[in-house]
């Protein structure tokens, strides 16, 4: 039976230069823009992604069921890719050690095998179920976009992610240490909050329930945590127990794999209940393969999230997210939908761009690569 490494260094393994605490400033930047890049391509995939799970719902009739289709195919793809990535199943190891050694009535032997990040140290049962927030996020758009409406729940969760992110950067609960709030990281939140206003204002409409924003609101909260949290359990199956290797791609593979398996567990739980009070939808599956893509879709959204929250901090990653998002739907709409450009759009990505490039140039980012 072939064993996890731990003190031995693959060249994969290695931080790599620019990563280690003496990497140069200039490093530190490429890195932080290549990290940034990064992020709002995986907005542009998670744009994709809501208008494949939306066609396949519109067909189906229940966005909860979708929504568990969606990440229990998630879930079967990374376990697949487990199967050929030893790393990556020593990555999910070095998390399930980590939150044994992190219980208080953990043997020594245990703690002594596990010692856990510098910087983190060892991870918590609740660093481990953001994925939980993809449940809730489901959740609440299936309760809400009926009464509030799509434009207004968007611009809900987008306030509750852009700001609870600021928050979890000054808390640290994203790897890579405290992020203060700043002036120039303050404007971030504000400028998104707006570009969203402005692409989707024309949407808003009268919400006779406005007291619903609420769930959106938290939903959107949990999901900016739910990246901070992915990111600590990226770096612990990334980074070995003993000594300075780290492992980037397999710590994603098994991070990611680890948020869907919690968040089809989540699901299950939702979508039975909810089956059993509302019964089957009416609707019915559609032979089109591309529909059923949303789950491969999120692995890549999901998984590059969690490969550079590290180096760019959750703030950061929200806002480039957004960003790609906003984007990625208003080409979805110029493409696919055959809708107009508007100029309100041009201008919301003009903001979103800025919501980026002021924090990004204003945040100086810490020496150290985790």
């Amino acid at each position: 039976m072939r064993t996890c490494p731990t003190t031995t260094t693959h060249p994969a393994e290695t931080a790599g230069p620019g990563t280690g605490p003496a990497a140069s400033r200039p490093g530190r930047d490429r890195l932080k823009a290549a990290g940034v890049a990064a992020a709002f391509g995986a907005g542009l995939v998670s744009a994709v992604q809501s208008h494949v799970n939306g066609s396949l719902t519109a067909e189906v009739g229940n966005g909860i069921v979708v929504a568990t289709i969606s990440f229990a195919s998630a879930t079967v793809i990374l376990a697949l890719l487990l199967l050929f990535v030893p790393r990556a199943r020593c990555g999910v190891g070095r998390v399930v050690a980590s939150v044994r050694a992190g219980r208080k009535n953990t043997s020594d032997a245990v703690r002594a095998i596990h010692r856990g990040v510098p910087g983190i140290g060892r991870l918590r049962w609740f660093q481990v179920i953001g994925g939980a927030a993809g449940g809730l996020f489901v959740v609440a758009q299936g309760i809400t976009v009926g009464s509030l409406g799509v434009a207004m729940f968007v611009v809900a969760v987008t306030a509750g992610q852009s700001v609870s992110s600021l928050f979890c950067d000054m808390l640290g609960f994203a790897p890579g240490g405290r992020r203060p709030v700043t002036l120039g990281r303050a404007v971030g939140p504000a400028l998104a909050i707006a570009a969203v206003l402005v692409a989707q204002w024309s949407r808003l409409g009268a919400a006779h329930q406005l007291y619903l924003i609420a769930l959106p609101m938290i939903a959107g909260v949990f999901v900016a945590a739910q990246h901070a949290v992915n990111g600590r359990v990226e770096t612990t199956a990334a980074t070995a127990p003993f000594g300075p290797q780290v492992d980037r791609m397999p710590g994603a593979l098994a991070a990611t794999f680890i948020n869907f398996l919690v968040g089809t567990v989540a699901l299950l739980v939702v979508v039975s209940a909810a089956l059993v009070i509302q019964g089957w939808p009416a609707g019915q599956f559609p032979s089109e393969w591309w529909m059923y893509t949303g789950g491969a879709l999120g692995v890549v959204f999901i998984g590059t999230a969690a490969a550079v929250v590290h180096r760019i901090g959750a703030l950061l990653l929200a806002l480039s997210l957004i960003a790609g998002q906003i984007t990625g739907a208003i080409v979805l709409d110029v493409t696919v939908r055959d809708l107009p450009l508007s100029t309100s759009a041009l201008v919301a990505v003009a903001l979103t761009l800025g919501a980026i490039a002021v924090p990004a140039l204003t945040t100086r980012v810490p020496a150290a690569g985790r």
